[in-house]
């Protein structure tokens, strides 16, 4: 039975160590798509400036309408993907919150049957010596 509780409470502390690998993939994921908007953002503000202090600004005013539309759809799909990845960094923490509770209760159960073996062994050592004991007596 002893065995049993170490080897839940090893698994439980792998699945805590995994939760923590995934959360980071996904912290990392959300930083790459933001990096994403923030040079798309970019782009954007160039383009502006370009415009504005340019002397052709009427020739370049539908290519860069075009441009600059093509951009806010690209800032826009970006914003769904990071809202649906920052989604997905907070339910990677809650599993690990949970994985850490399941690996916390494996650990108290391993603990308790850790003691009832060291009570029982203290009861059959108890109990070993009172037989001697009554064995002794005429």
């Amino acid at each position: 039975m002893a065995q049993g509780t170490g080897d839940r409470l090893k698994r439980a502390q792998r699945l805590v160590a995994v939760q923590e690998q995934m959360r980071r993939a996904a912290e990392v994921e959300l930083a790459g798509i933001r990096e994403r908007a923030a040079g798309i953002e970019a782009d954007r503000a160039r383009l502006l400036a370009a415009l504005a202090s340019s002397d052709h600004g009427p020739m370049l005013l539908e290519v860069t309408s075009r441009r600059l539309r093509s951009l806010a759809a690209q800032a826009t799909a970006l914003e769904a993907e990071a809202a649906a990845q920052a989604e997905a960094v907070r339910e990677r923490g809650l599993a690990k919150k949970r994985a850490e509770a399941l690996s916390e209760r494996r650990a108290d159960d391993h603990r308790r049957e850790a003691d009832k073996r060291d009570d029982l062994e203290r009861l059959d050592g108890l109990a070993a010596r009172i037989g001697r004991r009554d064995a002794s007596l005429p």
